[in-house]
């Protein structure tokens, strides 16, 4: 009769592992451990300790080294000191050094969006390699939210997080195998949520003016005339008809500072820029329209992609994603400058909601 060892994952030999065993006989006293180098048939370890688990806690210091190949056996001794077989076939195990497996958030970082792509990074000494990983999001009680699934393409790391919620915490996660299936797992990291959300201002503001007899009327609304590519076309004598055309604002309206912006529209071509400006120089924003299904959109979904060069540095943002409006509902867009960050948040709200 021999212990029959369980299969033994990838371990880091300077952290070391527990080899479990399936065993059916007398009560276990001590446990024997050989392991044989694989490749040249030396023996490498032979060391017996006392336990009564089925289980073999194999030391950080048992001179394993990471990049071997070993295969390991197991013996088990009552307390009369009778000593079992070895299996006729030992069990094969690889060593490698821990990977580095990180996510782009750490603990109590603050994400000034409602949309974050994560970006993972992995690197492995012995060069094994990533088989897949999978990235999740958790309530602050650890309830799942999202999940990637398990992602195979191990090109580009990277996952678009979405529906983030302003002033709330989250864990993200995200767990993987290495091709010889040593298992990571970066542990739940708590960040932060704090982003500006859209305001609908009052346009006007009446302050009482007693001494005067009057009431003062101050007002933010500035008067801007667009200047169109072309004639333009109305639609139910409201809406401006600009799929094959536009509009330009360069007088009275000006893009600076801090600022939340709202747009309403309906019926976009896809793929086409629905917004831009710049300061003439190198500064300037483009804002898309995508149609899409993605490997986290749950379906064919629209959102829109913003482009932006500001100071020097280039950077693309997505929006949440959003269900297609039907004939009675327009998109409405939400932009935010913070300093020389951009947040966008799109959603589908009835027309008889604009204002």
């Amino acid at each position: 009769m021999h212990a029959i060892i369980h299969p033994i994952e990838p371990f880091d030999s300077t952290i070391g592992t527990n080899i479990n065993f399936t065993w059916q006989g007398n009560q276990i006293f001590k446990v024997r451990c050989m392991i044989k180098d694989n490749y040249t048939g030396d023996v490498v370890y032979d060391q017996t300790i006392s336990t009564m688990k089925q289980s073999y806690l194999l030391p950080p210091d048992s001179k394993l080294k990471n990049g071997g190949y070993y295969i390991a056996y197991l013996s088990v001794i009552d307390v009369d000191g009778s000593e079992s077989s070895f299996s006729s076939i030992g069990t094969p195990f690889y060593c490698y050094q821990s990977p580095k497996f990180h996510l782009s958030i750490n603990p109590g970082d603050v994400i000034k969006a409602s949309s974050y792509q994560t970006e993972l990074t992995y690197t492995q000494a012995e060069n094994e390699l990533l088989d897949y990983y999978s990235i999740n999001l958790y309530t602050y009680q650890k309830t799942e939210l999202l999940t990637s699934g398990n992602l195979y393409n191990t090109e580009s790391l990277t996952y678009l997080i979405t529906g983030l919620e302003n002033a709330k915490q989250y864990y993200i996660r995200a767990t993987g195998k290495t091709l010889h299936n040593m298992t990571l797992d970066t542990g739940y990291i708590l960040f932060t949520v704090s982003y500006t959300e859209a305001q609908i201002f009052n346009p006007l503001e009446l302050n009482n003016r007693a001494e005067l007899g009057a009431i003062e009327i101050k007002s933010n609304i500035t008067s801007t005339v667009g200047i169109p590519e072309k004639d333009v076309t109305y639609i139910d004598h409201e809406f401006a008809d600009l799929k094959n055309n536009s509009v330009t604002y360069d007088i009275g309206f000006e893009v600076k500072g801090d600022f939340t912006k709202a747009f309403l529209f309906y019926k976009p071509e896809r793929n086409a820029r629905i917004i831009g400006f710049t300061d003439g120089q190198k500064s300037y924003v483009n804002i898309y329209y995508r149609e899409g299904t993605l490997s986290d959109s749950n379906g064919e979904k629209a959102f829109f992609e913003l482009q932006a060069e500001t100071t020097g540095i280039k950077y693309i943002l997505f929006s949440n994603y959003v269900t297609f409006p039907d004939t009675k509902q327009q998109f409405q867009l939400h932009l935010n400058r913070i300093g020389n960050t951009y947040e966008i948040n799109v959603s589908v709200v009835n027309q008889t909601e604009r204002r």
